[in-house]
């Protein structure tokens, strides 16, 4: 009988250990993936606009931050005050309404508001490469304005500008024939997983001192049960 609950006992101890040991991998995997995170995310090549998104369509995740183009025109030019650029700076950008040749419309970042008079002109159609990127939930502008946009949103401009608008908006990186002005910098975001790459470790330290722990209480409960 004695055998049968020593025997129970460090089997449970080995099961509870397994566990301990397992959480502790998973605090390492995620230790891993941090770092892994941490470096400089590869580019995915430029795709068409239309082959990843389609007008009055919610931007799918493999859609999001991906560098894009199309072609066809400006029908108008808009400001969008109190932006903040990567460095932390606000300044006012231009943004456009670009009517994208054979299928729906999208808002263009073309770059920091400059004092030259934007072309609208349809004779040219132009290109546009740029960040797809979605739409700005709060405003940056509280004063309603006509040609001023409070935060850069599609939503925003189907009154004025009718529907069959993509979802999100473009950063341009390029125009072709160019516009003149100065570009906004647009990085690649960086994904983010929860937590710290040592407070992780921290958790593997803790997890696998639990399992050796377990491990050690049935020699520790035999030694006392002896004295």
């Amino acid at each position: 009988m004695l055998n049968r609950q020593k025997i129970g006992l460090a089997l449970l101890a080995l099961f509870l250990a397994a566990i301990f040991f397992r959480l502790g991998v998973w605090q390492l995997d995620r230790a891993q993936l941090l770092q892994e995170l941490a470096k400089p995310q590869q580019e995915k090549a430029v795709v068409e606009l239309l082959s990843i998104a389609k007008p009055n369509q919610a931007l799918s995740t493999d859609a999001l931050s991906r560098i894009v183009k199309f072609r066809g025109n400006f029908i108008a030019n808009l400001q969008a005050p109190n932006q903040e650029d990567v460095n932390g700076k606000k300044s006012t950008w231009s943004v456009g309404v670009f009517q994208i040749t054979g299928s729906g419309k999208i808002a263009v970042v073309r770059g920091f508001q400059g004092n030259m008079k934007l072309n609208e002109t349809k004779e040219i159609e132009i290109e546009i490469v740029g960040r797809l990127t979605p739409s700005q939930i709060n405003n940056k502008f509280g004063e309603v304005r006509s040609g001023v946009l409070p935060r850069i949103d599609s939503a925003l401009l189907l009154s004025d500008y009718g529907s069959d608008f993509f979802d999100g908006y473009v950063i341009a990186r390029s125009e072709l024939p160019e516009s003149g002005l100065m570009k906004v910098p647009s990085p690649q975001p960086v994904l983010k997983v929860a937590g710290f790459y040592w407070q992780h470790i921290s958790y593997v330290i803790v997890w696998w001192l639990m399992g050796l722990l377990t491990l050690a209480l049935p020699f520790l409960r035999s030694r006392s049960a002896e004295r």
